[in-house]
């Protein structure tokens, strides 16, 4: 049995959400209010959680302005459990494996909420109502029943050490209560409790002393003399007396039992000296599954965690995972629990398998699994294997650029910030893939299965990926005698030759790197040129690139010819990083040089108006982030366009540090 589907209707920052879910593990990931929280809850709201954590309906629960919400949560696979709930199952037809319809039994739970517009004391009466049925017209939804369904809920930075003391009704009495060890080993710890007992109460033991000193002392000069042989004060461990222990009932010695477990506490190390959050979590989050284990057979093992990052280094983040995935519903483990976890940690996004993960984004949920993307098996087992945690940060991102090279990697946050487009301030996120056929399955992650001409099932973050068209010019084409000119190595593939046999003209070059994933909101650039150093050179920043080799402009007027064979002078003496590295660099100083002589042009008065100089500063960045733009391939504007916003007229507003020259 597991939950298979939750679909809200005008929850919080969800109008209309319908998500299948893994019988197994589901990581919900998204950046900061995109509804992962709000998703945990509107589970825990319908089914309530075994800890009691108090979960109600209040008005800033329904969507904007609405007077209704709903939530419906949909079982599959019920049938050993079936028998707990033949009044409120529902049949829904399907097509087995052979294309035969059949019918099978699952289980609708729905939780409707509505404003009434009534105050009790006065807060607003919502009144809530949770029953069975496809519609919500069921039978209301027993209380049995919704403790059977309770999950087990661990909260954001939750308190692990204290959930792990003593106290009544603690997590740990109850986890040890559940254990089969504990229990056939009932009769053996009352009796070792009862014969400390004696030992604590004897005549001669300080515990007696104190309590007959209580009781003559005190007690016994405040009440009456009549009631003298009845009360006084007695000291004992959880009321268990040996005489007694043989002629007590089961019941009553579950109970004694109980008030036992419940003074127990547990600790990392026998000395309980004090460790650190992250540990404690560990320890809690294995003994709540151990608790879910035992408790397999009498609840559902649905496991919702918030942050499990929480105080954890990177490395035992991803062990976490790991473990939690071992103990997770599949078919090797049908036993296992459900487990839905929201994290904002890459480490551990990037530990999950792809399928595995559910994007949430504006009030909307994406689920990777197989079917729902356009990947194919041998893609998920390639991310599986290659998403690493610099990788896994696309899915907390609202933009994406892909890259070939460490060149873009490096250059375009850069020039990105001096376009006015500071890449981080729209949530934009580059990453680099591994080899030329990477990107196509980081692409295909984002591309919904069959929503091609449907946009609202578009994931809504912007995708783009840039490419090398990787056709070198004529000027650096192997000469007759094998050589090659500016000292290239001689090509190995994708030479013109090959350009010329099966592409007849630029665009059909430029699709042939597409490959039919330029869709939805995944767009693919492809460079104008050989390469995207060559095209910085060739189309406006060939003195920069020249200095970036160089060191300075000396020497550069002996580099004559074409802007074609002056970029591939480039190319031939690039080292892509210390290259990309210091191109940046000298444009950060070109813009510094203006600024500085915007300081050095001011007039006394400007210096007094403060204003003034500040809207000239702003508009020197402003200008020459235009002229930038205007030397820069269209290919690599256009990307910075699409994930942030388009690049023409500024609006010249600057805060005052930012008027100080570097």
């Amino acid at each position: 049995m597991h939950l298979s589907q939750i679909q809200i209707r005008d929850f919080r920052l969800f109008h209309r959400l319908d998500l299948k879910l893994n019988q197994g593990l589901n990581v919900l990931v998204g950046e900061n209010d995109s509804g992962k929280t709000a998703l945990i809850d509107a589970i825990r709201y319908v089914l309530g959680t075994n800890s009691h954590n108090l979960g109600y309906i209040r008005e800033q629960d329904f969507h904007k302005d609405v007077n209704q919400l709903k939530i419906q949560l949909k079982f599959s696979n019920i049938d050993v459990h079936a028998y707990r709930f033949v009044e409120h199952l529902s049949h829904e037809e399907y097509n087995d494996d052979h294309g035969e319809k059949k019918s099978r039994s699952v289980l609708f739970i729905q939780l409707h909420a509505q404003k009434t517009g009534i105050e009790r004391r006065g807060y607003p009466y919502i009144k809530t109502e949770v029953r069975s049925g496809a519609d919500g017209n069921g039978l209301v939804i027993e209380a049995e029943i919704r403790d059977f369904l309770a999950t087990t809920y661990l909260k954001p930075l939750r308190d692990a050490e204290s959930e792990l003391s003593s106290g009544r009704a603690s997590r740990l009495s109850q986890i040890l209560s559940s254990s089969k060890d504990i229990r056939e080993g009932m009769e053996n710890i009352l009796s070792i409790v009862a014969d400390a007992n004696e030992g604590l109460v004897a005549d001669d033991a300080a515990l007696k002393k104190a309590a007959e000193n209580i009781q003559r002392r005190y007690l016994h000069e405040l009440i009456f003399e009549k009631d003298k042989s009845v009360l006084g004060a007695f000291i004992d461990i959880a009321g268990i007396r040996k005489g007694d222990l043989t002629a007590l009932p089961n019941h009553a010695k579950k109970r004694h039992l109980r008030s036992i477990l419940e003074g127990l506490s547990l600790a990392l190390t026998k000395d309980r000296r004090l460790h650190g959050l992250g540990y404690h979590n560990l320890l809690f989050m294995g003994a709540e599954l151990l608790l879910l284990e035992q408790e397999a057979d009498n609840e559902f093992p649905l496991l919702l965690i918030e942050e499990p990052e929480a105080h954890l280094h990177p490395q035992l983040q991803m062990k976490l995972l790991q473990f939690i995935n071992s103990k997770a519903k599949s078919k090797k483990n049908p036993s296992g629990v459900q487990c839905i976890l929201t994290t904002h940690s890459p480490n551990i996004s990037s530990k999950a398998d792809p399928s595995e993960i559910i994007m949430l984004s504006d009030g909307g949920a994406w689920s990777l699994r197989a079917g729902e993307t356009e990947l194919n098996k041998d893609d998920y087992k390639y991310l599986k294997k290659f998403l690493d945690a610099t990788k896994a940060n696309v899915f907390f991102a609202k933009g994406i650029i892909f890259v070939e090279g460490d060149g873009e990697n490096i250059l375009l946050p850069e020039i990105a910030r001096l376009l006015r487009r500071p890449l981080e301030n729209y949530g934009v996120s580059i990453v680099k893939c591994d080899n030329s056929g990477s990107w196509k399955r980081f692409a295909k992650l984002f591309l919904r299965s069959g929503q091609d001409s449907n946009s609202s099932a578009w994931y809504p973050t912007k995708v783009c990926v840039l490419r090398d068209i990787d056709l070198w010019p004529d000027c650096a084409e192997e000469k007759d005698d094998g050589s090659t000119p500016y000292g290239f190595k001689k090509p190995n593939s994708r030479n013109r030759t090959f350009w010329r046999k099966n592409c007849v003209d630029e665009q059909q070059r430029k699709n042939s790197h597409i490959d039919g994933l330029n869709r939805q909101n995944v767009t693919v650039k492809i460079s104008d040129d050989w390469t995207f150093e060559f095209c910085l050179a060739k189309f406006g920043l060939f003195d920069e690139c020249y200095e970036s080799i160089n060191g300075s402009q000396v020497g550069k007027s002996d580099i004559v010819g074409t802007d074609v064979e002056k970029a591939t002078y480039i190319l031939s003496k690039a080292s892509k990083t210390d290259f990309a590295y210091n191109l940046s660099a000298i444009l950060q100083r070109q813009l510094d040089k203006r600024i500085s002589d915007v300081v050095e042009a001011r007039g006394e008065d400007e210096i007094e108006d403060g204003n003034t100089y500040q809207k000239k500063v702003a508009q020197e960045k402003c200008d020459f982030a235009m002229e930038l733009k205007s030397k820069l391939p269209t290919y690599i504007v256009e990307a910075i366009e699409y994930v942030t916003a388009p690049i023409d007229d500024f609006e010249v507003i600057e805060e005052r540090s930012d008027a100080t020259p570097a």
